[in-house]
């Protein structure tokens, strides 16, 4: 008879390679300035594109200005990223809330990098855990251009306001030659 392990192990592997299991929501999560810095940044507020996987886990994609038209694509990056010390240096004595993710420098992401951090190339944000009806703090980290290290921007907090689930897509197709074989 087989253990009761070895069932629940070969149950979670079987999930993990069927593309039901791989596929992930799409969810938006949008959030009020709660602070004077978050409604400096943006007043009507921020929202936060992401997927959310069926086994777990989240990653954010893209933020956008609730109500305007600025957004960024972030992507998740690497303390190492932040130079010597990483975020224990970035940050000093302020704790990091959440995970490491990098703005992207494409279309608005460097307008958003300068408004989270004058005078930086670079920035990351470290976003707290989306959940829904649950405030949010996002931690933004900079660059300057010749520095060694990161350095601590700004401190952001917002309030839930609403979440969007986006619809699912279609895999992508597969297209095969028409030729035959030489």
């Amino acid at each position: 008879m087989p253990k009761p392990a070895g069932i629940i192990a070969a149950l979670a592997a079987a999930c993990a390679l069927s593309p039901a299991a791989a596929r992930a929501d799409t969810r938006i999560y949008s959030y009020e300035a709660g602070s004077p810095a978050a409604r400096a940044l943006a007043e009507t507020g921020l929202s936060f594109q992401f997927e959310q996987h069926v086994l777990g886990g989240t990653r954010i994609e893209r933020i956008m200005q609730t109500g305007e038209r600025g957004s960024a694509d972030v992507r998740p990056a690497s303390e190492k990223d932040l130079g010597p010390g990483g975020l224990k240096a970035a940050l000093g004595a302020e704790k990091p809330v959440g995970g490491l993710y990098r703005i992207s420098g494409e279309e608005d992401g460097q307008a958003f990098v300068n408004a989270v951090c004058p005078g930086a190339d670079k920035a990351w944000l470290v976003i707290g855990s989306l959940k829904r009806f649950t405030d949010l703090t996002v931690q933004a980290i900079g660059k300057d251009p010749g520095a060694q290290g990161a350095k601590r921007c700004v401190t952001l907090r917002f309030s839930f306001r609403s979440d969007w689930r986006l619809p699912e897509r279609d895999p992508p197709r597969i297209r095969f030659s028409t030729r035959g074989q030489p």
